[in-house]
């Protein structure tokens, strides 16, 4: 089992190390997702993107996200944020395409409400996904259109009382494998199973990629009382650093927490 450590170091983390998973937590609201400079620091492409969404709120958000992104990737590379330039996968997932020497850096980038999660790999692909709790959530319907049978079951057999908090926790951890993989959009969600509950989380009998059970740890994470977040890196034997993103300073600070 793959188990998170906490920062309360005064400086800034050291280099991120083969062994290490890095995962920040952004918050994306008020002055953050008004920060003229963030949009200054995006690609004309992220500028397009941003322009298109209808309400200013969720415009910020995706500016404030995106520039954090850059800002995060850019202290492990001494670059400036608009210097990194992306390319895509044949499914639509990105990487750093330059510097050069980034390219050995994964990523994965997710945000929901006002909280953002960017995590951080040497090496090991991977993803995350975070979701805010919502209580209007029509989990019987859901659920039947997305989860596996085992997964039904097994959200069948929670209270009610902590029902929501599990459908959102097996949604992450789904929704995280997919994006490690980087062909969600041509998966079927019910294709694989993944557990949730008093054992650690695991990815188990995927259906259409034989093998993959073996290849990716899952973990849950806590990042807020209101949300639900998992990881899905590559290999066994790593070690989460959970911290957090100082907007103020621009720059890589500790999680106080």
């Amino acid at each position: 089992m793959n188990r998170s450590h906490q920062s309360t170091e005064s400086n800034p983390p050291a280099a991120l190390l083969p062994a290490e998973v890095h995962l920040w937590r952004v918050f994306i609201s008020g002055p953050v997702a008004s920060d003229a400079a963030a949009a200054g620091e995006l690609s004309e492409d992220e500028r397009t993107r941003a322009s298109r969404f209808r309400f200013e709120a969720d415009r910020g958000r995706f500016v404030a996200s995106h520039a954090a992104l850059r800002r995060i990737l850019a202290s492990y590379l001494d670059a400036t944020p608009a210097s990194l330039t992306f390319g895509t996968g044949a499914h639509g997932k990105p990487f750093l395409d330059a510097p050069a020497q980034g390219r050995s850096l994964r990523f994965s980038l997710s945000h929901s409400g006002d909280l953002a999660l960017v995590a951080v790999s040497l090496g090991r692909d991977l993803g995350v996904d975070v979701e805010q709790v919502r209580p209007r959530v029509d989990l019987e319907g859901f659920a039947a259109r997305y989860f596996s049978p085992r997964e039904r079951d097994a959200l069948a057999r929670f209270p009610s009382s902590d029902r929501l908090r599990a459908f959102f926790e097996i949604w992450t951890l789904k929704e995280a494998y997919l994006k490690a993989c980087g062909d969600g959009l041509v998966r079927a969600l019910d294709a694989f199973d993944v557990t949730v509950g008093d054992a650690p989380s695991r990815l188990e009998a995927v259906r259409d990629r034989p093998g993959d059970a073996a290849r990716w740890a899952l973990q849950s994470v806590e990042v807020g009382e209101d949300f639900a977040a998992a990881l899905a890196v590559e290999g066994q034997g790593w070690r989460l650093r959970q911290l957090d993103w100082s907007a103020e300073s621009r720059s890589v600070g500790p999680a106080q927490r």
